[in-house]
């Protein structure tokens, strides 16, 4: 065997064979590929970390629009997250899937009504307020609480 020898052309029952020189650059030739390797490895696992972020943020703001849309108010849209998963509204292709989102919506409502609009009927129109829509007590000035 020459001192030129690949470690493919050298078979391992053939590594006693080979002087301790050549074995000892054999080592190092492969522990600094394997190195490169493990700094290729790392570089992509933070690509894909950023592009998982991407995505995720991608994901919520799909969400929230399609939150508002559906009604909830824009000061929920913060507390949404914790009451609705990303996860569990996505379609197998990754995207927000708008029918899921509308059966969330309608638990959330039935759940936390305070996080859509309430609709009430102005008092002076003798009306019903919309189905679904709370009736809240219409507010007093002070003329009216004195009596003025």
């Amino acid at each position: 065997m020459t001192d030129n020898l690949n470690t493919d052309d050298v078979a391992d029952d053939e590594l006693a064979a080979v002087p301790v020189e050549r074995l000892v650059q054999m080592l190092r030739d492969k522990r600094k590929a394997e190195a490169g390797v493990r700094t290729k490895l790392r570089e992509t696992e933070t690509q894909r970390d950023a592009f998982a972020g991407t995505v995720s943020k991608f994901q919520l703001d799909s969400l929230h629009t399609l939150a508002a849309a559906g009604g909830v108010l824009p000061s929920a849209l913060d507390d949404l997250d914790s009451r609705m998963k990303v996860t569990d509204v996505l379609g197998d292709d990754g995207l927000i899937d708008p029918e899921k989102v509308t059966a969330a919506l309608a638990t959330l409502k039935a759940d936390r009504p305070h996080y859509f609009p309430q609709h009430v009927a102005p008092p002076s129109s003798g009306g019903t307020p919309p189905t679904g829509g709370q009736v809240t007590a219409p507010t007093a000035s002070w003329g009216d609480v004195i009596g003025g």
